[in-house]
């Protein structure tokens, strides 16, 4: 019996997005410069994993987070227009007159760029939750790191604090903030905690 997985579950959309519906290219580009802070972008499409993944490659002229422009997007066009990721440059990488895209999948590749993702168990999808409400954010991906997103030292202790309640699990806030991401946070709360400390 095969097991068929939403692909809206996994990628932490809402139910009723069914289907990918991809906008162009050029328009995925046309929207990352709508931003204040993006001076120039371009979009391509790469393989990773066995997958394709849609890129937004931008050139800024004051910083802005990865997932701020990929959350700036999908509030625009749905979060099914197909954006994956946004690289940040300070050039826009250039192979003669088109896009480098051999620059684009090492960056992804080496975790310049990360791609969203949603939850892979419950465990990720409880964290998920706890961050969307204590950051008042409306899209997170289980790699976003917590800086990007807007995270200090106060929001860290309150997801904390809601971990605890909701796992009855302590965590070190030193440990939670080298993690920076709720797949890494997933990783400590499935650690036993006794013998790290040891």
């Amino acid at each position: 019996m095969a097991i068929v997985v939403d692909p809206c579950r996994r990628l932490g959309l809402p139910p009723l997005l069914k289907e990918r519906l991809m906008v162009g290219l050029t328009e995925l580009a046309s929207t990352l410069r709508g931003h204040s802070a993006v001076r120039d972008a371009r979009a391509t499409t790469i393989r990773h994993d066995d997958r394709d993944a849609t890129i937004g490659v931008v050139e800024f002229s004051q910083y802005v987070s990865g997932p701020e422009l990929r959350s700036y997007v999908w509030d625009r066009l749905g979060a099914n227009c197909g954006l994956d990721g946004v690289l940040l440059v300070d050039a826009m990488p250039l192979a003669g007159d088109a896009l480098d895209t051999e620059y684009v999948r090492s960056a992804v590749v080496a975790g310049t760029c990360t791609l969203s993702e949603g939850p892979a168990d419950g465990i990720e999808e409880r964290l998920l939750s706890i961050w969307r409400s204590t950051m008042n954010l409306r899209w997170i991906g289980v790699h976003d790191d917590f800086l990007d997103l807007g995270g200090d030292s106060m929001v860290a202790v309150e997801i904390l604090a809601k971990i605890e309640d909701d796992f009855g699990q302590a965590l070190d806030v030193y440990d939670f903030m080298s993690t920076y991401s709720i797949r890494g946070v997933a990783g400590l709360l499935r650690e036993p905690r006794a013998l790290q400390r040891q």
